[in-house]
């Protein structure tokens, strides 16, 4: 399957910027990666797991993952701005961010509505427990380093460079956490299921960015100086 190049991978000795890598990564993902998987789901009975669809299924979640080690390679570069999420984001994208991408529970939450059953609700369940113990680690993380630089340029001593290498920390934590969440819940949801589960992550990070709905979503806004 094609996948766009991370960033940094492009030109030899150019820096990609991560506002280019997303957008071919949606591009990506909106063709060919979806219509595949969908035609594969509509091909095939809910009890099987051929080989199209698994490796339709296989795709899809291996560029989930690369956007994630995206973002680990933006982080070293510029892990301020993927923090605090990057101008590649829409403004629809802002409130379900954390440390710079989509929460962790919004994934199990997605899987929720599927109508799982009692088995994959249990895992999904496991999964959650994990994400409440991981979350506030990573945040208080982030909330010491900023204490500690706070407290350093009040007394003349601030270090950017030790603050910017906590926010790296903090930004590939946070993305080891997402990716290991991701790879838990396909593989506890397991073949039919897990391609479904895959299709409706897809279609929600695609709509984050679909011109319709970032209209609506603009039309809801209040004008300037209402």
């Amino acid at each position: 399957m094609p996948r766009p190049p991370p960033p940094g991978r492009g030109v030899p000795g150019a820096r990609r910027p991560m506002r280019d890598f997303f957008a071919a990564w949606l591009a990506t993902l909106r063709s060919p990666l979806l219509p595949l998987l969908r035609r594969a789901l509509s091909s095939s009975s809910s009890g099987s797991w051929d080989d199209p669809i698994s490796s339709s299924a296989a795709a899809v979640e291996a560029h989930f993952q690369a956007h994630w080690s995206a973002l680990d390679a933006a982080a070293r570069q510029d892990p301020a701005r993927v923090v605090a999420a990057g101008d590649w984001r829409s403004p629809l994208e802002l409130p379900f961010l954390w440390l710079g991408d989509v929460h962790p529970s919004l994934l199990t939450s997605l899987l929720r509505t599927l109508s799982p059953s009692p088995r994959l609700l249990a895992a999904a369940d496991r999964v959650d427990r994990r994400i409440r113990a991981a979350v506030p680690v990573v945040s208080d993380r982030l909330r010491r380093a900023q204490e500690a630089f706070v407290a350093a340029e009040v007394a003349g001593t601030a270090d950017v460079e030790a603050l910017l290498e906590e926010l790296k920390g903090v930004a590939l934590d946070a993305n080891r956490l997402r990716r290991g969440v991701l790879s838990e819940l396909v593989a506890a949801a397991g073949g039919y299921q897990a391609a479904l589960y895959l299709e409706a992550l897809s279609r929600f990070v695609l709509s984050m960015h679909d011109p319709e709905v970032l209209r609506r979503f603009d039309q809801c806004r209040p004008s300037p100086g209402s």
